[in-house]
């Protein structure tokens, strides 16, 4: 291409003005630049909920509820109730902004106080009953032999039937008179004429558990891994089976176990397969890819497909969390978190490392004081320092508000503000680099 323009003179005020125009431009683009790069880098997240469209899929806050509604309905709230509601934003948050637009015929409240708590929804669950050990577990103390069989503690009286149904004496866990306490005693064994419930058998490659005298099979090998050491089945051959009914049902992977198949992650719990959204998800959850488990689409389909896992879902049943300062486990379970006393215990339950928690998180809050917004009518809101949660392992914040007269609520906002600090810096690339290498890279 031929340029001409080398050969244009421009007059000397023309040319100054042509100077300084591009001086902007690229001031222009360098600052817009800055700004994108900033928003990706340090990105502010926006989350909303409107009371007047509570199905809505644009609402971004989730389990609005009360003392008394839930959910919460139509943004009525009495001045005896708490409004509580949970956010899951993805980042590190130091700053936050609530805010509350109320109806033009509610009453601007004059006491109303938020309370902020930062762990995983689920480990904000009520706390259950203490578990014992699983059933299966063998256990012994000073040449006293047990069973963990439907939740009970059963003891072996006779060494001679212990040894004739095969259990072998060295794969049995040392345990303490005190662990022993954690499951409820059961009925005593005292003969060979039968296995108790839950006793695991393995013929060849393929393993079984006994249930009502009925042999009920593992799906494969790794699924009884999953929840047992291999030296707990007892080995009997094929002719074991003659004439013993077999169940036409399986047992799958434990609870919680996390799996990948055709480069997707997934949940197993229940039955059920969750899909994790994405990468940022699985980290933002507390899980481990060393505990990601490569299945087979085959072993994947056995397990009826659930929606996506999104950071907006609480840990589904089976999930072990550990505190690491009080040496403690809980086990989420049917709304409950339930502790387990030592880690003796908590193996029979999980043979992956558990989602790191910290208990102070449950009493450890932040608070702000709702006032009515500059240049506003009818909003109220206040600004969080997160300083004092900001350590907390976890991607769920709950706002508990108490408005403290009736009010009537339109729609609700919270954002989160990201500090340009190195360490977020350096998290933020990372997220980007992981991003891309499952959108671009092949594994």
């Amino acid at each position: 291409m031929i340029n001409l323009t080398h050969k244009m003179t421009l007059q000397k005020k023309w040319k100054r003005i042509y100077i300084v125009s591009r001086i902007f431009l690229y001031l222009f683009f360098l600052l817009a630049a800055l700004f994108v790069g900033y928003q990706i880098l340090f990105p502010e997240i926006s989350l909303d909920y409107s009371f007047g469209n509570a199905n809505s899929l644009k609402n971004t806050l989730v389990s609005m509820r009360t003392t008394t509604q839930n959910p919460a309905k139509n943004g009525s709230i009495k001045a005896s109730d708490i409004l509580s509601f949970n956010a899951n934003p993805i980042g590190n948050f130091k700053d936050a902004k609530l805010s509350f637009v109320l109806s033009n015929d509610s009453k601007t409240p004059e006491k109303a106080t938020v309370k902020a708590r930062k762990s995983y929804s689920a480990f904000f669950y009520p706390e259950g009953a203490p578990l014992g050990f699983a059933n299966g577990s063998l256990l012994s103390i000073n040449g006293t032999y047990y069973i963990i069989s439907g939740g009970k503690t059963r003891q072996f009286v006779s060494g001679a039937a212990l040894d004739q149904l095969g259990y072998s004496r060295t794969s049995f866990l040392r345990v303490s008179q005190e662990d022993l306490k954690l499951n409820p005693p059961g009925d005593n064994i005292l003969n060979a004429t039968s296995y108790p419930d839950d006793t695991l058998i393995v013929v060849g490659n393929q393993y079984y558990q006994f249930e009502n005298q009925q042999l009920i099979p593992f799906i494969n090998d790794k699924a009884f891994l999953s929840r047992y050491d291999s030296t707990q089945a007892i080995p009997k051959n094929e002719d074991f089976l003659s004439g013993r009914s077999v169940s036409e049902n399986f047992i799958g992977f434990v609870d919680g176990t996390l799996a990948s198949s055709d480069q997707s992650v997934f949940i197993l719990s229940q039955g059920n397969s969750y899909p994790i959204a994405d990468a940022a998800t699985f980290v933002a959850m507390g899980f481990d890819w060393n505990n990601v488990l490569p299945l087979t689409p085959a072993e994947i389909n056995v397990y009826k497909r659930q929606k996506q896992f999104t950071v907006d879902q609480p840990h589904p049943i089976g999930t072990i969390f550990y505190d690491k300062n009080k040496n403690k486990y809980f086990m989420i379970s049917d709304g409950l978190k339930h502790p387990i006393e030592n880690e003796a215990v908590a193996k029979t339950y999980t043979k992956v490392s558990p989602v790191l928690i910290d208990s102070q998180s449950i009493t450890k809050n932040v608070s702000c004081k709702l006032e009515t917004a500059p240049l506003t009518f009818h909003t109220i809101a206040c600004q969080f320092n997160l300083n004092d949660i900001y350590g907390f392992p976890g991607n769920d914040y709950q706002f508990d508000v108490t408005f403290g007269n009736d009010v009537k609520v339109v729609s609700t906002n919270v954002t989160f503000y990201t500090q340009l600090t190195q360490s977020n810096t350096l998290t933020s690339l990372s997220i980007i680099k992981n991003r891309l290498q499952n959108n671009y890279v092949q594994n």
